[in-house]
């Protein structure tokens, strides 16, 4: 009662001094309080309803507060404390309690001293009890009322200091706070609110190890500059709308900044460590039973249920330095040697010492160490947890991850960016049905990532530290944990396993779905010194990136060159279930999934010139030295860590992801070799120039014509005559020529506007981008154009790639490459690596391009491949070590241990592809090989060795090379083995005739159906049906003559329904076993083999080709069957004589280019040294062996002439089967290396013709214009039957009349056979009986033979060794049952034919020019020759003495022999020859043979048309022998006194000689006999022949009804010998002589017969044959011309100046003409031609020339082209 009456109480206590002594622990606490002052005041007012709350205020102040002091410090030392308290206190129960707190501390500081503070805890932990819990029911337990009361509190703290100490009471850390508030209030029906702003945090190092520090690094670990806390709780009830009491917590920060260096964080975990073991100490664990664990799980967290921290600013600062010392590290190196030793670990080097590798550092002797600086800069971070809804948020806003590293000089420090992102989210909550499934969610905007090995060496040299700290720390309080941990495992053992069951089945029931949205991602660094790589990612997006992951805009770029490039592209992942696919449970814990990667386009460049071998040497090396310098560190920093065993490494790689089944979908697949830029521009713009400024030199040509016109009407020009003489060389003489000014002017228009029109040109182009390999330097100025931007391009749409696990691993793979090869099967060969899979090709399109060229490469539609790959590597011995210096950074080099170079065998690829297309395009030319030369040079930049260092670059020297490099071809029979094959439903081929590869017309076009090629080891094989070969020879001269294309029918060259082609290769090598291509040493050698390379260089190289053509249908091939050939179903063979000139033009461009195609690579290439070449033999010089085999059957040869009239129209040869073998060796000598070799040379040859048929096909064409008439070209000829005497009588004379039209020439066999002494019988032999195997010819039968079945062994017979092969370059041809008709018909068109082939395989003319600038050299050089001998005073000579010199001296050097001595010849008659042989080059008289006939009943029916009747010669057999004679004559001065008109002429002591050769042709007929047959007798009898007569035969066979014989069988000797000498100063005129002689010879005729033999003798074998006007290589427009000039070339005789002067000026026009048709075409492609026409060009308008459309500049051409041509016939007739 007495206190309600009070409404003021004061309390002051000046001192207070508190001393704490408890009992039996002798301790002495002292506390002490400067003042105390309490004021307490009530106050109850008034109001209208009388009652009113009381209100109560309390003051208090408390200052200078020493807790726990201890001399002059304490542990906490506050100055003031003070305290407000206003409190309203309703009258009312149900009413609330109003209070107000307000607390403000000022200068309070608090120091931690263990040492204070650990007896209090002690000493509260010895008197507490044990703990018993009563059970007690829910019905004793009374609920309490609750108190009422709305409270606010209000605490503020200007300054706040903590000071922390170690166990030892020195200090530490100081904290230091300013400025702080809290205000929290507790509202009726509301949960507490707290609000807390925070001033300035700094927590420091203390001064005293602050001292120890550098003092560049500042003693502020961490640095708060403001913060704000918002606490609020929401207390469950209906009025809230929540079940149970929610808060939230909400914390912002302005700025945080931290800072580190080494020695603060060994002073952090120091102190952490021993604050853990000492809380540990103090507070051992408990014992808890098992219910209440599992109860504790079951309570819901307590805590904020929503907590968001956000900070606008923080720095986090590292400040270290990096040793630079000099290290030692191990360096193991596991070597597996596959069956032959298994994997194996090298320790010790070739001393036996230990293998290590030897770290230095770069630095100057002075400099230990290198200062660093890492710093995390963030702008914004926000975090936001949600525990109710299992949710957390983080944002993160521009981050930045630094490293500056300091210079030892006075230079400014290098900063590197080692992390950038410009915003970042991440979004975890759980979802899916029951929250079984996590979702999170990063989204990140901008980032870079940089990579060098620097700052990652000097943060894994921090981390290193650390761990060796934290590592010596953990040893320390071993002990005490150890007691710990078994302490604490008691508990854990009781536990059930049950529930650790559950929690697994629950952890593995709970997936996590991970999104992902990245946008531009930016990765590179400096993987090696000189190599920088980047991956720039555009977009990553994923809804689960477990699942799948897009990506867009990636591009992979080395050393500034783009390699790879994507706009899209989609990665996707299948897991599959392992427990039925694999046996073994230990792998059912693998991962096996089957992975999905589309992309929408893809782009692979090989950059200019780089360098991908040196790139992946240098990072392999660099990746291994980082991994030395890493062990090194630790094995210096922290020696206690004990390496990684291989069974941790094992287990690890056994939880490795395992693939399974991986598919590659690209929609666009582009992959290209970077063309050279200075290369590309100028072939592109020479293009362009070419197309641009045709036009204006037209226009320049037209303008001197102006000039010239102006010229010839001046007085000047009528006075010298020269307007009269040269009218007809201008197109017209223009009345209103202008002035020269004006022509000048125009002239500088017409540069002016060609200029004009190149520069739209160039900006029409599409510039590409390149790679970015030459964005520098000299050829970065050379932009190309996206057509020319490639060397080679490779495009495919819709590219399906499925590649899978070959069934058995290793062991799979090893028995595929033993199926594919048969050596490694054999000799059981080990492999120490092993990589290859199944794989399943689908491709829409598959192209390859060649630059912008007209045709591609190769192109396919609808590829599909199943095959399968692996890429093996041999296993070898233990390979000779050498020592290299790899430098890592700017301050380390690593010295290591490597393979040397050459004795590490290659990865080798062995495959079974089978691919096939629909419809193929392939296309080659001599054009193309200088590209071929351009992409091997690509290659071979980017797989040669190389040093790319940039800042540790120095010259290597190489190592000696112990053996040449193996050319291309031996690496790819040492590289690519298997078996491959390409099929094809229907192919084109195109090869042009012409060195331009822009080439669209003039080419050999081959067509074909189905065509399947294989190829293994040393075979390759190809099969096609329908092939179809077109030429253009006939487009090609009307190019030269004509604007418009000739109007002909299409028809192919050749046609065959079925062609075969087997190619065997042989390589013939010094080990002698060439298909052996383990060329390295065997691990059971022991030791590597002296010489690798060289027993496998091919020293020799066999082709034998062997090429067939069959008909459609397999038809029997029997003598009473007749052959009834077709275009269509058996093998045709159009060829006119133009074709063959095309043809060999074709062939000698193909096989013999200009020099600088065929021998591109050898030039020079521009900024590039010439490198010293391998020193190979190239492979012609390889090749020694060449055999080339051709059969067909059924073939038939049609002749196609140009003229319409030409008599061997319609003339046909078809044989039933033919085969030619030829084959080219060097002889047979054994090649080695560095041998002489002979020139390769025709060796043998031979041709099989069985039942050859020569016949004219007279069948009309119906053909209505006159173009088709002049070139018609059907296949649908009629082919006639062979006409004969038929065994079956049956037939009606009408057949056989039938049978009998246009026919020539019949024969059972024909065969050829020339065989040289140096050939190798054995090998020929060997080729030609496996030859005969594969296709076993079968004896036909001729239709005209009238014997029986015995006759037929005795016609394929060798009789009396005729068909014997002599190795004497002797040509021997063996004929048997040969018949030949011989008409006036038949003439004509033979000789017609065979001048044709003359003309065709003659050797071209030099042009009139070229031989009259030959002859005035010739001329100028005897002259002078004369001119120094007349000085020299040499005595007068013959001057054809002189001039048949230096052909002497030519027929000398092949005999030794001279014809000195010789005498000289007597002198003889004016018919005699008056020379005399000094010597003779054949021995004896025998001559050489050049080639020898044996003919086995041969007919000749010749044909006689005025005596109505045939003359048949037939003999039984026959000879025919060929032999020329050469020999060095001496010529008699009277000789040559009665040529030179003066016998005063002295010719001098040496006599002069010449060559004197003698050909002579011997014929020898036995049994011949001859008949004679009427024509107008029976005119339906037909040809009459002899049946077969044999030499053992003694009667005579009974003749045909029709013939009369003349004379009895006798012997005939014909020999025809023809003389020739001289030398080309000196011609003698041909000598002919013809003898005859018969002994036997018996004759008998009538006046009938007689008069048909003579009519014969006369007017068909010594009538002189008709000479061809027209020439048969000539286009028909062309007729008139050809006649003139052939007419001109045989009136007028060579050397007459003035014949060749006009001869030279006709070949000007010739000249004038082409360039003229050259620039129609051009002019006429434009696309400005058709829209001119209707201008017309004016004479008298000079500046229409300028201004003038192209329509008009074409017209103009046209006009004068008709001039050039009527002007070049009057210079024809002039000649």
């Amino acid at each position: 009662m007495f206190f309600s009456y009070l409404t003021t109480v004061s309390f002051n206590m000046s001192k207070l001094d508190l001393k704490f002594l408890p009992k039996d622990h002798g301790l002495s606490i002292n506390n002490e309080i400067g003042s105390i002052s309490v004021r307490l005041m009530k106050s109850q007012p008034q109001n209208d309803l009388g009652v009113a709350p009381t209100h109560l205020w309390l003051e208090t102040d408390v200052t200078d507060i020493h807790l726990l002091m201890d001399g002059s410090t304490s542990v906490l030392e506050v100055v003031k404390i003070a305290t407000v308290v206003s409190a309203n206190i309703p009258t009312q129960s149900t009413e609330p309690i109003r209070a107000e707190v307000n607390i403000k501390i000022s200068g309070g500081q608090c120091n931690l001293i263990i040492s204070r503070i650990k007896p209090l805890i002690l000493m509260k932990s010895a008197k507490k009890k044990p703990l018993v819990l009563h059970e007690s029911s829910q019905q004793d337990k009374v609920p309490k009322e609750k108190l009422a009361l709305a409270l606010v509190l209000t605490f503020s703290v200007p300054e706040l200091s903590v000071v922390l100490y170690s166990l030892d009471d020195i200090p530490l850390f100081h904290c230091c706070l300013l400025s702080t508030h809290f205000s929290a209030s507790k509202l009726v029906n509301q949960g507490p609110e707290l609000h807390a702003k925070l001033g300035e945090l700094k927590f420091l190092v203390a001064v005293k190890h602050q001292q120890l520090i550098n003092e560049s690094i500042s003693g502020t670990l961490l640095h708060i500059s403001r913060s704000t806390l918002d606490l609020e709780q929401k207390e469950a009830g209906k009025d809230s709308g929540v079940d149970h009491a929610k808060s939230a917590l909400s914390v912002n920060i302005s700025g945080i900044g931290m800072h580190f260096c080494f020695y603060y964080l060994e002073l952090l975990c120091t102190t952490a460590m021993s604050y853990k073991g000492f809380l540990k100490s103090i507070r051992p664990p408990k014992k808890r039973p098992v219910h209440e664990t599992s109860q504790k799980s079951t309570k819901n967290a307590k805590g904020a249920q929503l907590v968001k921290i956000s900070v606008e600013q923080c720095s986090i600062l590292y400040v270290g330095d990096m040793r630079l010392e000099d290290m030692s590290v191990a360096d193991p190196k596991r070597v597996n040697f596959g069956s032959q030793g298994g994997r194996v670990m090298i320790t010790d080097d070739a001393n036996g010492g230990p293998r290590m590798a030897y770290v230095n550092s770069t630095r100057f002797p002075d400099n230990k160490n290198v200062n660093f600086s890492t710093s995390l800069e963030i702008n914004r971070f926000g975090l936001c947890l949600n525990k109710e809804k299992h949710s957390m948020q983080v944002e993160l806003g521009r981050s930045r991850l630094t490293h500056k590293e300091y210079q030892f000089d006075d230079n400014p420090a290098e900063e590197v960016t080692l992390f950038d992102v410009q915003k970042a989210k991440f979004v975890k909550r759980s979802g899916g049905q029951n929250d079984n499934a996590v979702c999170s969610l990063i989204n990140v905007t901008d980032i870079a990532v940089r990579y060098e090995p620097d700052p990652c060496l000097e943060l894994l040299e921090v981390g290193t530290r650390l761990k060796s700290v934290l590592h010596r720390l953990k040893l320390q309080n071993s002990a005490t944990e150890v007691k710990d941990e078994t302490a604490h495992m008691d508990t854990l053992t009781k536990k059930d396993p049950t529930d650790n069951s559950q929690q697994e089945k629950a952890q593995k029931k709970r997936e996590s779905v991970i999104a992902i949205d990245v946008e531009s991602l930016k990765i590179s660094g400096e993987l090696a010194d000189g190599v920088e790589a980047m991956v720039h990612v555009g977009s990553i997006f994923s809804e689960n990136a477990k699942i799948g992951v897009l990506i867009e805009g990636v591009a992979i770029i080395f050393c500034d060159a783009q390699l790879f490039r994507s706009s899209r592209m989609q990665i996707s992942r299948i897991p599959i279930s392992v427990s039925d696919s694999l046996p073994d449970k230990k792998f059912q814990s693998a991962t096996t999934c089957d992975w999905v990667i589309q992309l929408r386009d893809a782009y692979i460049c090989l950059p200019f010139r780089l360098q991908l071998r040196a790139i992946d040497d240098a990072v392999e090396d660099t990746l291994r030295a980082f991994k030395l310098i890493s062990a090194a560190k630790t094995s210096v920093l922290f020696p206690e860590k004990k390496p990684s065993s291989s069974s941790s490494s094992k287990k690890s790689k056994s939880k490795s992801t395992v693939f399974r089944y991986i598919r590659l979908i690209v929609r666009d697949l582009t992959a290209e070799i970077e063309e050279e830029p200075l290369q590309g521009w100028l072939d592109e713009h020479m293009t362009l120039m070419k197309n641009v400024f045709n036009e204006s030199i037209v226009r320049l040509d037209l303008l001197d014509q102006l000039e010239s016109a102006k010229n010839k009407d001046s007085p000047k020009a009528k006075l010298d005559g020269s307007a009269s003489e040269n009218s007809n060389d201008s197109p017209d003489v223009y009345v209103d020529a202008p002035g020269m000014q004006s022509l000048e002017k125009l002239r500088e228009e017409i540069h002016i506007q060609a200029f004009k029109s190149y520069y739209q040109a160039c900006q029409k182009l599409s510039v590409s981008e390149g790679s970015g390999s030459c964005s520098s330097g000299f050829q970065s100025g050379f932009k190309m154009s996206k057509q020319r931007a490639s060397v080679m391009s490779i495009c495919a749409k819709d590219v399906d790639v499925s590649l899978s696990k070959i069934d058995g691993g290793d062991e799979g793979m090893i028995s595929f490459v033993k199926s594919v090869d048969p050596v490694c099967a054999k000799n059981d060969i080990p492999f120490s690596r092993l990589y290859g899979s199944n794989f399943t090709l689908k491709a829409k399109s598959l192209s390859a391009y060649i630059r912008d060229y007209t045709f591609p490469l190769f192109s396919g539609t609808s590829a599909k491949c199943d095959g399968r790959l692996v890429l093996a590597q041999q296993a070898t011995c233990f390979q000779p070590q050498v020592r290299q210096d790899v430098y890592v950074g700017k301050w380390w080099r690593v010295n290591l241990l490597r393979s040397a170079t050459g004795y590490t065998p290659p990865m080798k690829t062995y495959a079974d592809i089978p691919l096939s297309f629909q419809r193929g395009e392939v296309s080659f030319g001599v054009g193309y090989e200088p590209v071929f030369a351009d992409i091997s040079y690509a290659f071979t930049c980017a797989l040669r060795r190389a040093n790319l260092a940039k800042r540790w670059y120095f010259e290597r020297p190489e190592p000696p090379r112990r053996e040449r490099s193996l050319p291309w071809w031996d690496d790819m029979r040492n590289y690519i083995h298997g078996k491959f094959s390409l099929c094809l439903a229907e192919t084109m081929w195109h090869l042009p005739a012409a060195t331009s590869p822009y080439e669209k017309l003039d080419q050999l076009l081959i067509t074909t159906g189905y065509i399947e090629i294989r190829y293994v080891d040393g075979y390759v094989s190809l099969s096609s049906k329908c092939l179809k070969v077109y030429i253009t020879s006939l487009e090609s001269l009307a190019k030269k003559c004509t604007l418009e294309p000739p109007p002909h029918t299409t028809i192919p060259f050749l046609e065959t329904p079925s062609f075969f082609m087997d190619i065997a290769i042989e390589w013939g090598c010094d080990s002698g076993n060439p298909m052996d291509h383990y060329i390295f040493t065997l691990p059971v050698e022991g030791k590597p083999r002296d010489k690798v390379l060289d027993p496998f260089r091919s020293t020799s190289l066999s082709l034998k080709w062997s090429f067939s053509l069959k008909p459609s249908t397999a038809e029997p091939m029997e003598s009473k069957q007749k052959t009834q050939a077709s275009s269509n179903d058996s093998p045709t063979l159009n060829v006119g004589a133009h074709d063959l000139v095309w043809l060999s033009k074709w062939w000698n461009l193909f096989f013999l280019p200009p020099h600088k195609l065929r021998l591109f690579s050898r030039f020079p290439r521009f900024g590039v040294p010439r490198f010293i070449r391998s020193g190979n033999l190239p492979l012609d010089r390889v090749m020694t062996e060449q055999c080339i085999r051709f059969d067909a059957t059924l073939l038939q040869i049609n002749n196609i002439p140009l003229q319409a009239d030409d008599p061997a129209k319609g003339l046909t040869l078809h044989f039933t089967k033919l085969r030619l073998e030829i084959s080219s060796s060097r002889g047979k000598q054994i090649f080695t290396f560095d041998c002489k070799r002979e020139p390769l040379d025709l060796v043998y040859m031979g041709i099989d013709m069985h039942l050859l048929k020569v016949f004219i096909n007279n069948t009309p064409e119906q053909t209505s214009s006159k173009d088709a008439q002049v070139e018609s070209k059907s296949l649908h000829t009629k082919v006639a039957d062979n006409p004969a005497c038929e065994k079956s009588k049956t037939k009606t004379r009408s057949t056989e009349k039938s049978r009998d039209d246009g026919f020539f020439l019949y024969s059972d066999y024909f065969t050829i056979r020339k065989q040289a002494p140096k050939a190798d019988a054995a090998r020929l032999s060997a080729w030609q009986e496996d030859g005969r195997k594969k296709s076993e010819v079968t004896s036909f039968k001729s239709e005209f033979d009238g014997g029986d079945e015995s006759d037929d062994a005795q016609s394929g017979s060798d009789e009396e060794g005729f068909n014997v092969v002599v190795a004497d370059n002797c040509q021997r041809v063996f004929v048997h049952g040969l018949k030949i008709l011989w008409s006036l018909e038949n003439r004509a068109a033979i000789l017609s034919w065979v001048g044709g082939l003359t003309q065709a395989f003659q050797p071209p003319k030099p042009s009139p020019s070229r031989q009259y600038t030959q002859r005035k050299i010739l001329e100028k050089k005897q002259a002078t020759k004369e001119a120094e001998m007349s000085n020299d005073g040499a005595p007068n000579s013959s001057p054809l003495a002189s001039q048949s010199s230096d052909p002497l001296q030519q027929t000398k050097s092949s005999d030794p022999a001279s014809s000195i001595g010789s005498s000289k010849l007597e002198p003889t008659s004016t018919s005699e020859t008056a020379t005399k042989p000094s010597n003779s080059s054949d021995s004896g008289d025998e001559g050489t043979r050049l080639f020898m006939v044996n003919i086995v009943q041969p007919q000749f029916n010749l044909h006689s048309e005025e005596a109505n009747g045939r003359f048949l010669l037939a003999a039984g057999s026959g000879r025919v022998m060929v032999r020329s004679f050469q020999s060095v004559v001496q010529v008699g001065q009277e000789m040559f006194e009665k040529a030179l008109g003066a016998s005063n002429v002295s010719i001098g002591e040496s006599k002069p000689e010449m060559t004197w050769s003698r050909f002579e042709v011997s014929v020898m007929l036995e049994h011949v006999q001859a008949h004679v047959a009427p024509t107008d007798v029976d005119p339906g009898a037909g040809i009459q022949w002899l049946p077969k007569i044999h030499r053992r035969s003694s009667e005579v066979k009974r003749t045909g009804a029709l013939l009369e014989r003349v004379f009895m069988p006798c012997q005939m000797y014909f020999r025809i010998t023809r003389h020739k000498g001289g030398n080309p100063e000196l011609k003698v005129k041909p000598l002919k002589e013809l003898a005859f002689n018969s002994p036997d010879i018996t004759a008998g005729m009538t006046s009938r017969q007689f008069q048909v033999m003579m009519d014969v003798l006369t007017n068909l074998l010594f009538a002189r044959a008709p000479r061809t006007r027209k020439s048969n290589l000539c286009y028909p427009l062309d007729d008139d011309d050809s006649d003139i000039a052939e007419e001109s070339d045989a009136v007028v005789p060579d050397g007459v100046e003035e014949v060749e002067l006009a001869k030279i000026h006709v070949e000007v026009k010739e000249r004038e003409r082409k360039i003229l048709f050259d620039d129609i075409r051009i002019l006429s492609t434009s696309s400005e031609l058709s829209g001119d026409l209707s201008q017309s060009p004016k004479s008298d308008d000079s500046t229409s020339i300028v201004t003038g459309s192209k329509s008009m500049l074409v017209k103009r051409l046209k006009k004068e082209l008709v001039n050039v041509r009527n002007g070049r016939k009057e210079k024809h007739i002039l000649c």
